[in-house]
C-alpha cells in the first residue's frame, strides 16, 4: 500500500472522528435526583435499569431525610431534576418554596415496622413492650417523614383503650436518640446501639437482615406512608425526568419497588361479582392492601368491643335491643384501604358492600363511618342482648346500623365486606 494513500486514510478517519465528538457530547445527559433515604437500594437498582435503556444518561443521587432535602432545595437553591419525598408534607415545603414544577405524583407506598437487634437484649416482642422501663428507643427526628408516621401511630395508640395516653407518654420517655433519616435509625439498631427502632419495612435490607428482627405492627394500628415525586422548577432535563417518573410507574418499576418491600400504587381491577363462600367466616376484600377473613373468635380477641342500644322498624314492628360487636371502621382500617393519594378525598368515593349468606346486600358509604365525617358507630356484631347471635338468623355475625330508622341494612348472616370505588368520571 502506498504511503500517501495510508496517510490520506488516516486523515479521513481523524476528521470523521472529530466530527462525531460533538454529537456524542450532546447526547450525554445527567439526571440529578434528590430522594428519601429509604429509597436508596430500590432507586439504585432502578437507575441501573433505566440507564441501560437510555445510553448516555448518568444519574446522580442525593439520598437523605426528606426534610433535609426539601431544605436544601428551598433554602440552599440546590440544583436538581427530581425530588422524591417520603411524605406529602415535605413535598409541600418544596412546592411552597417554588421549587416544584407541575403536580407531584404518588409513585409508591410503605408501612412501618418495629425492629430490634438480633439478640433482642430488651426482650421486646411487640409494640406494647416499647413502654417498658429502661427500653432504649431510637426514632427519626421531628420533621423527618418516618417520624411523622410514627407520631401518627402513637396518636392512634393513645386513643386506643387497649393502650391509652399513658402508653404514649412512656414510649416517648424511652426515646434516647433522634436521627436525621430513617437509615440512621435502622443502622443504630443493627449495631446494637439501641433496643428498638421504628422504620419502614423497606429499611430491613439484605445488609442488615441478619442483624435485626422485624416485628410487624398490627395492620389495624399501622400507618401507610405515601411517596410523591415531582420535577423541579429548574430541571435541566425535564423530559428525561418525566421518563424516569414514567419508568417508576411502569410494571417493571413497580415490581422492583415491591421486591424492596415497598407497596405498589397500582390498584388492581376488582371482579364485577362477589363470591359467597360457605366457610363460616366473613371475607374482608376489595380495594384493600390487606384482605383477610374474620370469625367470631377473631372479633372477640383482636378488637375493642362496643355495645350499643338500638331501636329500629322491622316491617310494622318496633325493635329495641342491644348489640355487641366491633366497629366497621376498625375492621376496614385493619384491612388498609388502597386509596389513590393523588385524588383529593379519594376515600369519599368509596363504599362498602355488605353481603349476607343468602345473597342479600346493603351498601355503606365510607363517609358514614369515617371519624372525620359521619363517624357512625356501625357494628359488625356477634352478640344480641348479651347472647351469641342465633345461627338460624343466617349466621353468627350481623351488620348493625344504629342510626337507621328501619332495619333494612341490618344484614344477617354477614359473610362478605367488600370495599369498592365509584366509577371514574369520563373525560
Amino acid at each position: 500500500m502506498k504511503p500517501r494513500f495510508v496517510v490520506a486514510c488516516l486523515l479521513i478517519i481523524a476528521v470523521l472522528s472529530i466530527g462525531l465528538w460533538p454529537a456524542a457530547a450532546q447526547e450525554s445527559q445527567t439526571l440529578t435526583i434528590f430522594a428519601a433515604a429509604s429509597l436508596t437500594d430500590a432507586f439504585t437498582e432502578i437507575s441501573d435499569a433505566f440507564i441501560a435503556d437510555h445510553p448516555g444518561v448518568e444519574i446522580v443521587f442525593n439520598f437523605g431525610g426528606s426534610s433535609s432535602l426539601a431544605t436544601q432545595l428551598v433554602e440552599g437553591g440546590a440544583p436538581a431534576d427530581l425530588f422524591a419525598s417520603a411524605n406529602a408534607r415535605q413535598m409541600t415545603v418544596a412546592q411552597e418554596g417554588e421549587r416544584i414544577a407541575g403536580k407531584p405524583m404518588t409513585f409508591v407506598k410503605n408501612r412501618l415496622v418495629l425492629i430490634v437487634p438480633a439478640d433482642n437484649p430488651a426482650a421486646i416482642q411487640s409494640l406494647r413492650d416499647l413502654a417498658n422501663g429502661g427500653v432504649k428507643l431510637v426514632v427519626a427526628a421531628e420533621g423527618v417523614p418516618v417520624r411523622d408516621y410514627t407520631n401518627t401511630l402513637l396518636e392512634g395508640l393513645a386513643a386506643d383503650p387497649a393502650y391509652g395516653e399513658g402508653y404514649r407518654t412512656a414510649v416517648i420517655a424511652n426515646i434516647v436518640s433522634e436521627e436525621e433519616n430513617v437509615r440512621q435509625v435502622s443502622a443504630k439498631v443493627a449495631l446494637g446501639e439501641a433496643d428498638a427502632g421504628i422504620v419502614y419495612r423497606s429499611d430491613v435490607t439484605p445488609d442488615i437482615n441478619d442483624q435485626v428482627i422485624a416485628l410487624p405492627i398490627p395492620d389495624r394500628l399501622n400507618t401507610i406512608a405515601t411517596y410523591p415525586i415531582a420535577i423541579t422548577n429548574d430541571s435541566a432535563n425535564p423530559e428525561l425526568a418525566q421518563q424516569f417518573i414514567d419508568y417508576l410507574l411502569s410494571d417493571i418499576g413497580q415490581d422492583t419497588l415491591v421486591e424492596w418491600n415497598f407497596i405498589s400504587v397500582r390498584i388492581p381491577e376488582l371482579p364485577s361479582t362477589i363470591s359467597l363462600l360457605d366457610d363460616g367466616m366473613v371475607h374482608i376484600n376489595g380495594q384493600l392492601l390487606n384482605p383477610f377473613t374474620l370469625t367470631v373468635e377473631d372479633l372477640r380477641a383482636n378488637y375493642a368491643p362496643q355495645t350499643l342500644d338500638v331501636t329500629y322498624m322491622s316491617g310494622e314492628d318496633t325493635v329495641s335491643t342491644t348489640f355487641t360487636g366491633v366497629l366497621l371502621w376498625d375492621i376496614i382500617s385493619a384491612a388498609q384501604p388502597n386509596l389513590n393519594a393523588d385524588v383529593r378525598n379519594d376515600k369519599l368515593s368509596t363504599f362498602i358492600v355488605a353481603t349476607g349468606s343468602d345473597g342479600y346486600q346493603a351498601v355503606i358509604a365510607w363517609g358514614e363511618i369515617d371519624p372525620e365525617f359521619g363517624n357512625q358507630p356501625i357494628l359488625v356484631a356477634f352478640e344480641e342482648a348479651g347472647s351469641p347471635i342465633a345461627e338460624e338468623s343466617g349466621g353468627a355475625i350481623q351488620l348493625v346500623i344504629p342510626g337507621d330508622a328501619r332495619g333494612g341494612r341490618y344484614v344477617s348472616g354477614l359473610v362478605d365486606l367488600s370495599l369498592r370505588d365509584a366509577p371514574p368520571v369520563a373525560k
